[in-house]
């Protein structure tokens, strides 16, 4: 093909019909052009397209982590209900005298598992999504995650710096609970039974552990309350997620 385009330049200038030529060289250069256009466009089309199926890859892994947070946040509340209720429990009998059953005592000192992957992988995912509600969903998901971190920290903390120490203090940790019947114990009940329920009991009488009492049950609701936020704007996260995913 460019030989033959020479070919007909080279008879022109043989020719001396100059006019010829010019009009001859504009119309091949306009045809580099488009040829150049048509290239660039075919080439943004597959960048484009690579672009897109990363997106969707990005979008998958998001969804399954979504997912798997959704698991660990609904095992999470169950478990401060468990907690929710001891501490009623502990103050009705403490403070309104009932006479109630502690079942699980050691859920006085217990801190749930926590550690969220969504968001916290690549803090910065919103700005590899294209879809402006994804992006919206996924900046009100961060917001809330924050709001959670804050509530689980001054949770953790009051369990780790003040209910921990204040059991030890007064002496209300079984040995034999730990070091003896746990071992007959599954692996789901292990470690919930080594407090002593009539130390614990006796303990919920008192004006210091009532007072210990109502801010640790003030943290777990909080806790609470935020993962209940975070669930739900996590099912809205994951529903955009997957109408965009069945385009």
């Amino acid at each position: 093909m460019i030989s033959f385009f020479r070919k007909i330049r080279q008879s022109l200038l043989t020719q001396n019909r100059v006019t010829r030529y010019l009009v001859y060289a504009i119309g091949e250069i306009f045809l580099v052009v488009i040829g150049i256009l048509i290239a660039l466009q075919i080439n943004n089309t597959n960048e484009n397209y690579k672009a897109k199926q990363a997106e969707r890859g990005v979008l998958k892994n998001l969804v399954q982590d979504l997912r798997a947070d959704s698991t660990s946040f609904s095992e999470s509340l169950t478990q401060l209900a468990s907690i929710n209720h001891l501490h009623k429990v502990l103050y009705e009998i403490g403070v309104k005298g009932m006479d109630q059953e502690v079942e699980s005592p050691n859920l006085i000192r217990f801190m749930i598992y926590y550690n969220p992957i969504a968001i916290q992988n690549d803090p910065f995912i919103a700005s590899k999504i294209s879809n402006e509600k994804i992006r919206k969903e996924i900046l009100t998901y961060s917001r809330n995650l924050i709001d959670l971190d804050d509530a689980y920290f001054q949770y953790s903390e009051l369990v780790e710096n003040r209910v921990r120490p204040y059991l030890a203090d007064k002496k209300l940790h079984q040995l034999s609970g730990w070091f003896e019947e746990n071992e007959a114990l599954s692996k789901e009940q292990i470690s919930l039974g080594f407090v002593d329920k009539s130390g614990l009991i006796l303990l919920s009488k008192t004006p210091e552990f009532q007072q210990l009492l109502l801010e640790a049950s003030i943290k777990v609701r909080t806790t609470e309350f935020n993962i209940e936020t975070v669930l739900s704007q996590n099912q809205k996260l994951k529903e955009a997620i997957l109408n965009e995913l069945e385009k």
